[in-house]
């Protein structure tokens, strides 16, 4: 498994618009048509201060890769870019990590616990 992970900075300052943006586009719907696609999440800083982060994960860097090169993504950049811009990682664009460990399922809490 691969999780990809890219900051966003809104253009104008405020992160709602980023949130607005994937509402209105269907981004993370759009990517689950993906093959290879396992999950996805758009988070906001609560204080508003920090970047917006996207984290998914993929069955495999093929997957993550088809994503990056899906037409309608490609096609749909110009837009995205009027609303929030990728901070630079190391290596260019977001960043990938080979999940090594996990437990529990990425979008329901664990037992006892609150996320």
């Amino acid at each position: 498994m691969i999780r990809s992970v890219l900051f966003l900075e809104p253009v104008e300052g405020d992160p709602q618009l980023i949130e607005q943006f994937f509402i209105t586009e269907g981004v993370l719907e759009r990517a689950s048509a993906t093959p290879g696609f396992v999950s996805a999440e758009l988070q906001l800083p609560e204080d508003g201060m920090a970047p917006a982060m996207v984290t998914a994960l993929w069955a495999s860097r093929e997957a993550y890769r088809r994503w990056v090169e899906d037409p309608w993504r490609v096609a749909n950049a110009e837009r995205a870019r009027s609303v929030f811009r990728a901070i630079e990682q190391p290596g260019g664009g977001g960043s990938l990590y080979e999940v090594k460990i996990s437990v529990g399922s990425p979008h329901q809490p664990a037992e006892g616990r609150q996320g």
